[in-house]
């Protein structure tokens, strides 16, 4: 299933479901997603039983995503709808 919502023209917001827990995992995650074109805006929900990551892109797909925080050593995949 694919969870994308268009916000504007050409940005999307993708949306997954992570282990990212605390400020530690998010400081990780940080130095991939500040650095990689494409990306506006992003947040991880960490009160959320899912642990929310939400990407506001202008150019990723999902499987970029996922590969990005697989990378960084954390769990991640495309919330069903």
């Amino acid at each position: 299933m694919n969870t994308v919502f268009t916000i504007e023209p050409g940005v999307e917001v993708l949306v997954f479901r992570t282990n990212i827990r605390f400020k530690k995992d998010l400081r990780q995650v940080s130095a991939a997603l500040d650095n990689t074109p494409g990306i506006r805006r992003w947040n991880v929900d960490r009160e959320d039983t899912d642990k929310v990551l939400r990407i506001e892109s202008t150019r990723l797909q999902p499987a970029d995503i996922i590969q990005l925080i697989t990378a960084a050593g954390f769990h991640c995949e495309e919330l069903p709808e």
